[in-house]
């Protein structure tokens, strides 16, 4: 875990200017973290990382997880969000592989 966190750490070095963006902290955050978890095996399943997120971390319970957040906008609408970001704010927003997986 300990390198997992390193690598977060060593792709995100800065904080990043996101004025006038209102989803990125919610789509960062919960969504690319979350969707590397989901494809490295870490997490069995969506639906677990929803759980853990709103018993756990206090993610709001009627939204029903980051996860299903993502997948009730749309996934590929996130992606396409995310690819965007990338390039206006760098890599640190590139989608993970993992998204592919909440189809």
């Amino acid at each position: 875990m300990t390198a997992f966190k390193d690598t977060i750490r060593a792709e995100n070095p800065g904080p990043v200017d996101t004025a006038g963006v209102t989803d990125v902290p919610t789509i960062r955050r919960d969504g690319v973290v979350r969707a590397v978890n989901l494809r490295e095996g870490i997490v069995a399943d969506a639906d677990k990382i929803d759980a853990g997120m709103i018993f756990g971390a206090g993610y709001p319970p009627f939204r029903g997880g980051p996860l299903k957040a993502a997948r009730d906008r749309g996934v590929a609408e996130c992606v396409a969000r995310l690819r965007d970001l990338a390039g206006r704010y760098g890599p640190r927003f590139t989608p993970d592989a993992g998204w592919s997986m909440l189809d």
